[in-house]
C-alpha cells in the first residue's frame, strides 16, 4: 500500500548520503546502538553544526545492516510543523514497510488535525501497524524535528513514542529539547541522549578530519588550540581546515553562539574562495529546500546545474546529498541562513523573484505555495491553493490549507472569491454549515459579478449543499433549478445529483431520490475525482430502504470502493437487504472502524444509528437505546439544530418496537412540535406517525386511526428516510385491533409487496409476536403471493432467531475483544508476565495491547485504565 503523498519529493525518505569527509566515530556508534535495543526513543541534541545528521546517517546506516532491523528516514523542513502534516511525512516513510494497516492510511491521517482524545485513538491504527511484524525491528529516524513546534503535533509525537510496541525505536535529531515525555522516558531508561558532550570532536577525530580532507595535520598542539576555541565544534573545524587549505593559517573563532562570525567566515573564507559564477549559483539557489537540477536551473537560468551540484558537493561544502544519482543536495542550515542574508545584501529585492521562480518550475503545488507566497505573490498562491485543496481536505489537511489562507493579506484576500470557495471548503469539512453556507455564498456571487461560469457552477454545487442540510430546501430548489438551465460536464454536474438526491430525501420524494442517484452515478463513473465530498455522503443510511435505491447504492458502493464510508454503506446494505449472519460481520467491520476513528463524526453517528436498530431487530430494546442515546452529544452545533429530531426518531422507533408507551411518550413532546425552519417536511409525517404509534399503544384506537391515516397520506407525498419507520405497518395494526381486517390486509399488501420487489426486510423487521399475529389474521385476505410470502417468512425467521448477547461495554468503547481481555486481567492488578501467561501470548504481545489500551482511552497509566474497567 502505497502510503506517500503525491506531493512529497521521494528524497524526503531518503538516507542522506555520507560525507565524503565524515569522521567514524565506532565507540560512539556501538555505544549509542547497544543502548538504543532497549530504548523507544534516541534523541540527538546540540547546536547547529555539531554533526547531529551525520552521527544520525552513521546510525541508520548500522541498523539497516544489521538483520531482522528496518530503517526509515523522514528529513524534516518548516512545512512540516502541524500535526497533519508531520504524520502524513512519518506515513510517507513508513510506505517502504508494506505494513498491515488495519484501517488505509490516508484515513488515520484525516484524524490527525490536533491532540484530541479522538486523534490520539486514531494512532491506534498506526500503533497496530507497526506491531503488526513482531519479527522485525523498526526505526524510524526524524532528523531536524526542531522545525516542528506546533504543540498538536508534538503532544501526538509523544503518545506515538510513549504507546510504541517493543519492536519500534525513533531515533530524533534536534538543535532543542523538544517538549516531549524525556523525564518519564529517561527514569524508565528507554531514552538515550546524545548530547553536545557526545559530539565534540577530540584530536583523534580532529586528525581523522584532516586525514579524510587530504591535509597534513597540524601539529597537536595546534590542534588542540584550535579546539579549545571551537569547543569541538565539527562546523567550525571544517571552517578552520579550509582556511588552512587556502594557506590563510588558523582564524580565531568565538565558539558556536558567535553566528556574526561564523557568517562572516563565511563570506570571508568558504564563499569568496569559490568562482563568482558558483558564488551566485549558491546564493540564487539559498531560496531551495531542497537542490534538485531542474529547480537549481529555474532559480538561476543556468542549463549545467546536474554538473554544478556533483562540482559543489566534491568541494566538500556544508551539503548533504538526499539522492546521489539525480543529485538532490541539501544546504546545512547555518550555510543556508548566511547565503540567504548575504543574497538580501548583495542583491536586495532579488529573492523575491528567485521564489517566483521557483514556484513555477515546482510540479507539486503543495510545494510551490510557500514560494508563491514568499515571492508575494497572492493571486498564484491562491491558484496553488485552489489545484491542491480538494485532495488536502480529503486526508485532513484542514488546518494546514488555513494556515495558508492567513499568510494572504488579509484586505486582498476578502476580495477574492477562491478565498472564500476555500474557506467554505473547510468549514464543510468541520460541518460548520452556516459559515460554510456564507464562505459558499460570497464565492458564488464574485464568480458571477467575474464571469466565470465554472467556478461559479463549483460554488452554486456546495452553496446548495449547505442549504440542504440547514433546512433551507426552498433556497436548494432554487440552486437546483439555476443548475437546471445550464448543461454542465460530468465532474461539475455529480455535486447537483447529489443534491438532487438529498433534495429528494429532505422533501420525501422518491422519484427524485432515484433520478438523483441514477444521475450521480452515471456522471461519478465518468469523473471519479468528483467522489469527494458528494459521493462519500450517500453512506448514512437515509436512503437505503427507499423504494429502487437498493441497485443505485450498489453501483454507488462500487465506485467509492477505497473511501473510508465503504463499510457504513456495506452495513446498512447488509443489514436492510441480507441475513443477520452477513448483517453483524458488517456491522463489527463499521464498529471496528469507528472505534479506530472516533473523530469522523458522521462515521460515528451513522455506526452508532446501525447498531441501535440492530439491537432492537433482535429484540434488545434496552441496549439499542443505550448504543443510540450518544448520538447527539457526537453532533456539530450546526449539525445538531436541523438533524437532531431525525435521529430521535429511531430512538422513538426503538419504543414502539419494545411496545414502550411510556418511552415513547417522554419524546413526544419534542416530536410533535412544529417543525423549524431548519428541519425536513418529512418531519411533519414522522410526528404523525409517533403519535399514532403511541395512542395505539394506549389502546386509543380512534386516535390512533385518525393520526396513522394521516401518516400514511403525508408519507405518499413526503416519504421517510427508511430507518424512521414506516406508517402502513402500524396502520394494518391498527385496522385489525378495530376488526377491519380488509383495510389491514391492505395496508399490509402493499409493505410486503415492497419488501419482496426490493428484496429488503427492513419494513418488515417488527416485533415477531407482532407481526405474526397480524399476518395469521389477514393471511386469506392477502394479495401477495404465497410463494413469496413463505419465501420473507424464512428470511424473516432467520433475523427472529436469538442470538447471544455482546459483551456488556460501553456503546462507544473503543478497544478490540482481545484488548478488553488484556484490560480486565490488567484491571485485577495482574503484571504483563501473568496476562501473557493467561491469553497464551508473549509479552511484548501484552505490552503492545497495554500501549493500544492508553491511547485508544486517551488514559496516561495502567492505573487509569483499571478505573476506567470498573466504572463501565
Amino acid at each position: 500500500m502505497d502510503l506517500r503523498t503525491p506531493n512529497a519529493p521521494a528524497s524526503k525518505y531518503r538516507i542522506p548520503r555520507p560525507r565524503r569527509d565524515a569522521v567514524p566515530r565506532p565507540a560512539l556508534l556501538a555505544r549509542a546502538l547497544e543502548r538504543a535495543a532497549d530504548a523507544r526513543l534516541v534523541l540527538v541534541q546540540a547546536p547547529a553544526g555539531f554533526g547531529k545528521t551525520t552521527l544520525l546517517v552513521q546510525l541508520a546506516t548500522a541498523l539497516a545492516a544489521t538483520p531482522g532491523t528496518e530503517v526509515v528516514w523522514v528529513s524534516l523542513d518548516a512545512e512540516d510543523n502541524d500535526a497533519n502534516r508531520l504524520f502524513a511525512a512519518l506515513f510517507g516513510a513508513l510506505a517502504a514497510l508494506d505494513l498491515p494497516w488495519p484501517v488505509p492510511p490516508a484515513t488515520v491521517l484525516a484524524q490527525l488535525q490536533d491532540a484530541s482524545p479522538a486523534a490520539r485513538t486514531a494512532l491506534g491504527a498506526l500503533l497496530d501497524a507497526l506491531g503488526g511484524r513482531p519479527q522485525a525491528r523498526i526505526a524510524i529516524v526524524l532528523d531536524d524535528l526542531h522545525h516542528v513546534s506546533d504543540a498538536a503535533a508534538l503532544q501526538l509525537l509523544d503518545t506515538l513514542i510513549a504507546r510504541a510496541p517493543p519492536e519500534l525505536c525513533l531515533f530524533i535529531g534536534s538543535r532543542v529539547a523538544p517538549p516531549l515525555s524525556l523525564a518519564r522516558w529517561r527514569a524508565g531508561g528507554e531514552l538515550v541522549e546524545l548530547g553536545l558532550e557526545d559530539l565534540q570532536f577530540d584530536l583523534d577525530a580532529a586528525q581523522a578530519l584532516c586525514r579524510l580532507r587530504g591535509l597534513q595535520a597540524p601539529a597537536d598542539d595546534a590542534l588542540q588550540t584550535v579546539l579549545a576555541r571551537t569547543h569541538g565544534w565539527v562546523a567550525g573545524l571544517h571552517l578552520v581546515l579550509g582556511s588552512a587549505r587556502q594557506g590563510s593559517g588558523m582564524p580565531t573563532l568565538a565558539g558556536p553562539a558567535a553566528h556574526r562570525h561564523l557568517f562572516d567566515y563565511f563570506a570571508q573564507e568558504v564563499l569568496a574562495a569559490l568562482p563568482p559564477p558558483l558564488q551566485q549559483f549558491l546564493l540564487h539557489s539559498s531560496v531551495l529546500p531542497e537542490l534538485s537540477p531542474p529547480l537549481c536551473e529555474a532559480v538561476t537560468g543556468r542549463g549545467d546545474a546536474r554538473a554544478v551540484l556533483d562540482d559543489l558537493f566534491d568541494r566538500q561544502l556544508f551539503l548533504s546529498a538526499l539522492d546521489e544519482t539525480v543529485p538532490v543536495l541539501r544546504l546545512h542550515d547555518l550555510f543556508r541562513d548566511f547565503l540567504r542574508g548575504e543574497l538580501d545584501r548583495r542583491a536586495p529585492g532579488l529573492a523575491a523573484e528567485l521564489h517566483a521562480r521557483a514556484a513555477a518550475a515546482e510540479t507539486r503545488a503543495e510545494r510551490a505555495v510557500p514560494h508563491w507566497l514568499a515571492a508575494g505573490r497572492w493571486p498564484e498562491a491562491l491558484a496553488a491553493l485552489r489545484q491542491m485543496a480538494e485532495g488536502l481536505l480529503a486526508v485532513g489537511g484542514t488546518h494546514r490549507l488555513e494556515r495558508w489562507l492567513e499568510q494572504l493579506p488579509p484586505q486582498w484576500r476578502e476580495t477574492q472569491p477562491d478565498a472564500a470557495l476555500l474557506r467554505g471548503l473547510c468549514a464543510w469539512s468541520r460541518w460548520d454549515w452556516v459559515l460554510a453556507r456564507d464562505e459558499f455564498q460570497r464565492s458564488h456571487d464574485a464568480f458571477a459579478r467575474q464571469g466565470q461560469p465554472r467556478e461559479r457552477c463549483v460554488a452554486l454545487g456546495m452553496l446548495g449543499a449547505c442549504h440542504n442540510a440547514l433546512g433551507d430546501l426552498e433556497r436548494a430548489g432554487q440552486v437546483l433549478a439555476m443548475a437546471a438551465d445550464a448543461p454542465l460536464p460530468a465532474a461539475l454536474q455529480v455535486p447537483f445529483d447529489s443534491l438532487a438526491a438529498w433534495h429528494g430525501v429532505a422533501r420525501g420524494d422518491g422519484a427524485a431520490v432515484v433520478a438523483g442517484l441514477a444521475a450521480m452515478a452515471d456522471n461519478a463513473a465518468l469523473a471519479p475525482a468528483a467522489r469527494y465530498p458528494n459521493i462519500v455522503d450517500m453512506s448514512y443510511g437515509h436512503f437505503i430502504g427507499l423504494p429502487g435505491t437498493r441497485p443505485l447504492m450498489e453501483r454507488l458502493r462500487r465506485l467509492c470502493q477505497d473511501e473510508v464510508q465503504v463499510p457504513a454503506l456495506d452495513a446498512w446494505l447488509a443489514f436492510w437487504h441480507g441475513d443477520p449472519a452477513a448483517a453483524r460481520a458488517a456491522l463489527e467491520a463499521l464498529l471496528q472502524l469507528q472505534r479506530q476513528l472516533p473523530g469522523d463524526v458522521m462515521l460515528g453517528i451513522s455506526a452508532l444509528h446501525l447498531h441501535s436498530l440492530q439491537l432492537a431487530a433482535q429484540g434488545r430494546a434496552a441496549e439499542a437505546l443505550a448504543v443510540i442515546a450518544p448520538v447527539g452529544d457526537r453532533m456539530t452545533p450546526g449539525f445538531s439544530q436541523g438533524w437532531r429530531r431525525t435521529y430521535v426518531h429511531v430512538q422513538a422507533r426503538i419504543h414502539w418496537r419494545a411496545e414502550d408507551a411510556e418511552g415513547l411518550a417522554a419524546l413526544l413532546p419534542l416530536l410533535s412540535r412544529p417543525r423549524s425552519p431548519r428541519e425536513w417536511p418529512v418531519l411533519d409525517t414522522g410526528a404523525a406517525l409517533v403519535q399514532g404509534q403511541h395512542a395505539l399503544l394506549c389502546g386509543d384506537l380512534p386516535a390512533a386511526s385518525a393520526l396513522l391515516e394521516q401518516a400514511v397520506v403525508l408519507q405518499r407525498g413526503g416519504r421517510l428516510p427508511a430507518f424512521m419507520g414506516d406508517a402502513r405497518c402500524a396502520l394494518a395494526l391498527c385496522r385489525a385491533a378495530q376488526g377491519a381486517l380488509d383495510a389491514a390486509a391492505a395496508a399490509l399488501d402493499a409493505v410486503l409487496a415492497e419488501a419482496i420487489d426490493d428484496a429488503g426486510l427492513g419494513l418488515v423487521l417488527e416485533p415477531p409476536g407482532r407481526l405474526q399475529a397480524l399476518w395469521q389474521a389477514v393471511g386469506p385476505r392477502l394479495r401477495c403471493p404465497a410463494s413469496a410470502q413463505a419465501a420473507l417468512r424464512r428470511r424473516l425467521a432467520a433475523w427472529q432467531t436469538p442470538h447471544a448477547p455482546e459483551a456488556a461495554m460501553p456503546p462507544d468503547d473503543p478497544l478490540s475483544t482481545r484488548e478488553r481481555e488484556v484490560l480486565a486481567l490488567l484491571a485485577e492488578g495482574q503484571s504483563n508476565k501473568l496476562i501473557a501467561r493467561a491469553l497464551e501470548l508473549s509479552q511484548h504481545t501484552v505490552k503492545r495491547h497495554v500501549a493500544n489500551i492508553l491511547t485508544k482511552l486517551a488514559l496516561d497509566s495502567r492505573t487509569q485504565a483499571a478505573a476506567y474497567w470498573h466504572r463501565r
